[in-house]
């Protein structure tokens, strides 16, 4: 069984009520990312969801009820659409829960809501116009104290292990020349430097930054003029950064070097 987007004009005019599905989206970084299966995005709970047509298919169930999974795709649409969704946020990894609303009986009481599905975002792929990708459900996770043996740093930045100021800012747009922002405030070279920039549920990763212009991986869909932009910052996970940029070697996650090989005598 295949779950289609909602054509919202169609079923408005129906004069009945109708479901919509809601993904919410929790990125390793901790945003969220809020989208709609419709045709138009959606106001819920005092939060906006983008309009993305996705296509669900039906929850598969393993035969032990432990590695349940379903898969979800974005077909036939133009290019700008895919390019959000497979430029915008790196959905690798992300968690995903799935709910669905009575409309419009859940816009005006939130508390009306059925959940699907949750899980991690798996498989991404793009082939013959439709990018698609796969929810599979986790185990319970346990979580304690560990550290890879790697070059990066272990923690999350602005974590408590990693003790760095994520130092989010909104700032005024004054203008926009496709990916390069110009801000109404001037900031050290690469002050905003693989941080990152949101507004209105859209969100970029700041490759570099130069006084009062930021430039992004890819340009917002939307029209930014007039608006106020979210700025956050951000770090590689390579000493260099960790010492230079924001002088926290002392909570470093990672280590300086690792052998190449090893000698027993």
């Amino acid at each position: 069984m295949i779950i289609l987007p909602v054509s919202m004009q169609q079923m408005k005019d129906s004069n009945q009520t109708f479901f919509i599905e809601l993904y919410s989206m929790t990125m390793p970084s901790g945003d969220v990312v809020n989208m709609a299966a419709t045709d138009e995005d959606i106001m819920y709970n005092g939060y906006k969801f983008i309009a993305v047509p996705f296509q669900r298919q039906s929850i598969t169930k393993s035969m032990d009820n432990i590695t349940d999974s379903c898969s979800i795709s974005v077909s036939d649409v133009d290019w700008n659409l895919l390019s959000y969704v497979v430029n915008g946020w790196d959905f690798r990894g992300s968690r995903c829960s799935i709910f669905r609303i009575q409309y419009p009986d859940s816009l005006t009481n939130p508390q009306i809501i059925q959940w699907v599905f949750s899980g991690r975002i798996d498989e991404p792929s793009f082939a013959d116009g439709t990018f698609s990708c796969k929810i599979t459900q986790v185990f319970p996770e346990v979580h304690c104290p560990n550290r890879s043996y790697q070059l990066a740093c272990n923690s999350e930045f602005g974590d408590a292990e990693c003790g760095a100021s994520l130092a989010t800012e909104n700032v005024a747009i004054v203008d926009v020349n496709e990916n390069i922002i110009t801000l109404g405030k001037s900031y050290e070279e690469n002050y905003w430097r693989n941080g990152v920039a949101k507004c209105d549920g859209e969100a970029r990763v700041i490759e570099k930054s130069n006084g009062n212009t930021i430039t992004l991986n890819v340009n917002f869909l939307q029209e930014l003029n007039g608006k106020s932009i979210e700025l956050s910052r951000g770090c590689n996970k390579s000493i260099e950064d960790c010492k230079n940029r924001f002088n926290n070697l002392a909570h470093y996650g990672g280590f300086p070097a690792i052998p190449f090989e090893s000698t027993y005598r």
